[in-house]
């Protein structure tokens, strides 16, 4: 039986509703009520008013308790979940996919994008602690998310990831093309390349660059400056920053990543 809500001229747009960390609104009782019949909130929201001492769920107001349906079965009693407004996540999750780095985002943002389709079981993911980057699939966090799902994204940033390890780093980059010299900043690296966060911009993809790496200290044992050629083989989107691969890499050069790698 479909309920009928009882919001017969009761337009006065008064409520505000919690969504996440954030509140939507004012709206009125009809709007609230015309929401949560397309799948927007749910009889469990919350919601306020000027008036109410606190946040309620909307079950619990008096004013939408007639459009609530019944239980199918009496159910016991339990105290309602803290408010939304004090759930907020950590963002510590960094995503590697199309041959970049994005980040950091909440647990819920990272569910957010899986159940939406932007990412999939082949995206790598990382926090603080872990060792060094894996599938999301394979997190005991996210896995549910993946499970029987088939890889739907580019081959290409999932080969890179198999054969090279990659791992957060903050580098001091010097950037040469032609007479340009650049400052800017390396996000990440592996053997292969590294992300570089800059304001400046190649030309093109496929643009030849010599890069003098430095650590943010100077006496870092392990990470010590070192100078690597190769070609830009992506620009970012937002145009402040690209994907770079080492195509001249010396021996001293790639200990020195291996350290960086292991460390």
């Amino acid at each position: 039986m479909q309920n009928q809500a009882p919001f017969g001229g009761q337009n006065v747009p008064e409520w505000f509703i919690a969504i996440g960390d954030k509140s939507i609104g004012p709206m009125s009782a009809s709007e609230v009520y015309e929401r949560v019949m397309a799948g927007e909130l749910t009889w469990i929201s919350y919601v306020w008013k000027e008036g109410m001492a606190d946040w309620q769920r909307l079950a619990d107001v008096p004013t939408f308790q007639a459009a609530v349906p019944p239980p199918p079965s009496a159910k016991p009693k339990a105290g309602p979940p803290a408010l939304p407004a004090k759930q907020i996540q950590p963002k510590v999750w960094f995503l590697y996919f199309n041959e970049s780095q994005y980040g950091p985002y909440a647990e819920d943002e990272v569910l957010g994008m899986a159940g939406m389709g932007k990412i999939n079981s082949e995206t790598f993911a990382w926090k603080d602690g872990m060792s060094d980057w894996e599938k999301i699939s394979t997190l005991g966090n996210f896995s549910a998310s993946f499970s029987g799902s088939m890889s739907a994204g580019p081959a290409s940033a999932a080969a890179e990831k198999r054969l090279y390890s990659r791992k957060p780093v903050l580098a001091k980059i010097m950037i040469a093309e032609g007479d340009k010299l650049i400052i800017g900043m390396a996000r990440d690296i592996s053997i292969g390349g590294m992300q570089v966060l800059s304001e400046f911009v190649p030309s093109k993809v496929g643009s030849r660059l010599k890069l003098n790496v430095s650590p943010p200290e100077p006496t870092n044992s392990i990470f010590q400056p070192f100078v690597a050629e190769g070609l830009v083989v992506r620009i970012h989107d937002d145009r402040r920053g690209f994907s770079f691969r080492f195509d001249e890499l010396s021996p001293s050069a790639r200990q020195i990543i291996e350290r960086i790698l292991q460390g």
